[in-house]
């Protein structure tokens, strides 16, 4: 039995937890198997409210809104753990030394909770500096990144897209683009058979 509230199903790739309220990221926000590459664009400290309570925090920000693997990049709370990883990276943890670099996120599975002693799922940085990876190609339409499609490479479909349709598009957006100009095409003949055969000529064009 359906409860009364006002519900969205969630359905293919989308997943619990993706949506709940928060200004953070959470394991919940990456994708599994994936390891996304952030930059750093600030480091904060202040309180924040978790679960348990407000809390004293470091905090990190960056560059990026989306990356392959996160749909929304939300501001990282640095825990001791993670903070150690960053001063083995860099040197140091100064803002002048971390602002604009790159870190590689992963899901540890055994971190410790702290609400009850268990085991959970956290946010950890790679103890080494991520390769720098060209830009991955944005859709222009659905702004997701443009996957590899039959064969044929990211860059590829970003360079026959851009061709074809004026914009890099994904296959998923340009094969919409595509069925909406078949429909337009089809609209337009009706239109001009009409007018044909109210005007009783026979040369399909329209006055």
């Amino acid at each position: 039995m359906m409860p009364k509230d006002k519900l969205r199903q969630l359905t293919g790739d989308e997943r619990l937890g993706q949506e709940r309220e928060s200004e953070y990221l959470g394991a919940e926000d990456i994708d599994d198997g994936t390891e996304p590459i952030l930059t750093i664009s600030g480091l904060w400290n202040g309180m924040v409210t978790l679960q348990r309570g407000k809390e004293n925090k470091d905090v990190l920000t960056f560059a990026e809104e989306r990356v392959p693997g996160i749909r929304q990049v939300r501001p990282l709370i640095v825990n001791s753990t993670n903070r150690k990883t960053l001063r083995k990276l860099y040197g140091d943890a100064k803002a002048s030394t971390l602002v604009g670099k790159q870190i590689q996120l992963y899901i540890d599975h055994n971190v410790r909770d702290p609400q009850d002693g268990g085991k959970t799922d956290g946010i950890r940085i790679k103890p080494y500096k991520p390769r720098v990876r060209p830009p991955v190609p944005l859709c222009t339409d659905c702004g997701g990144p443009i996957q590899a499609w039959k064969g044929r490479t990211p860059e590829y479909m970003r360079d026959y897209t851009t061709k074809n349709y004026g914009v890099p598009l994904c296959a998923a957006c340009a094969q919409r683009r595509a069925e909406a100009a078949k429909q337009s095409e089809a609209a337009k003949t009706e239109g001009e058979e009409v007018t044909e055969d109210a005007s009783g000529g026979d040369s399909g064009e329209l006055l």
